[in-house]
């Protein structure tokens, strides 16, 4: 949050299985309080690599 105000980052994707989980990594999560991924149907695995992923937030 920043000054009482949620923080959402938003991760426009096509094909992005190979480079999601280091732009994931990249969000500074001291602010940042949600991730949304808005997948435009790519064609890898991009989805399975979101929903492998532990955490919530994206």
């Amino acid at each position: 949050m920043i000054s009482g105000r949620k923080v959402v980052v938003v991760l426009p994707a096509y094909n992005a299985s190979k480079t999601l989980e280091r732009k994931y990594k990249e969000a500074d999560f001291s602010i940042v309080d949600d991730v949304k991924l808005l997948d435009n149907q790519s064609n890898d695995d991009t989805i399975e690599v979101v929903k492998k992923r532990e955490s919530n937030r994206l």
